[in-house]
């Protein structure tokens, strides 16, 4: 679908269906997952409706699935959530992508920690401090942060744009700042140690 981005801007997804703005959205993962030298994953929307996420890359015996929540399809307002969980969800994909492999190269630090953190994931229900602050999930934000500050000068006039970046800017700064106040200054250190045993029950 060419011209995926500009079909965010609201004078135009406000005019499609839901089943329209489903299609985009699958539309740009298959962008980005060519981007990321990777086979794009299927987006579907979750069955529930008073699920408590926007979305979630889920693998289940090999089945890879992007869940978005169905107000990101229903709600206009909340298009630029759809734009920026496709964008994190994604990562989760390309992280997972890369750990899969039969050998991770011994220089691949980053990799490494990923596929430890993968195994002893932790929820957002379980400690949502720690859930904001493990790799995966630090560097998924991060990537979503960098590819919506690209995208600043396009959707300059659109002011629901900036709400959803602003809001993953100080979900990214705060959830710092707190892991600072709970375990100090080596809390990077001290978190990992956490997902290291979780990894290993």
């Amino acid at each position: 679908m060419l011209f995926v981005f500009n079909k965010f801007k609201l004078d135009k997804w406000g005019k499609y269906s839901s089943a329209k703005r489903l299609k985009i959205l699958q539309a740009l993962e298959n962008k980005m997952a060519k981007k990321q030298h990777r086979e794009p994953v299927d987006v579907v929307v979750h069955e529930r409706s008073d699920w408590n996420c926007l979305g979630m890359f889920s693998v289940n015996h090999g089945d890879k699935k992007l869940f978005v929540h169905e107000n990101l399809i229903i709600n206009p307002s909340y298009r630029f959530h759809a734009l920026e969980t496709i964008f994190h969800e994604g990562r989760h994909a390309t992280q997972y992508d890369i750990i899969s492999k039969e050998k991770i190269p011994w220089w691949n630090f980053k990799a490494k920690l990923w596929k430890k953190n993968f195994k002893g994931y932790v929820t957002a229900s379980e400690d949502q401090l720690l859930y904001n602050n493990q790799e995966v999930e630090r560097d998924a934000q991060k990537y979503t942060i960098k590819m919506l500050e690209k995208l600043e000068n396009k959707y300059k006039n659109e002011p629901d744009f900036y709400k959803t970046l602003q809001r993953n800017i100080m979900r990214y700064e705060y959830s710092d700042t707190e892991a600072r106040k709970k375990f100090g200054k080596n809390y990077k250190r001290k978190m990992r140690k956490d997902i290291d045993k979780r990894s290993n029950w």
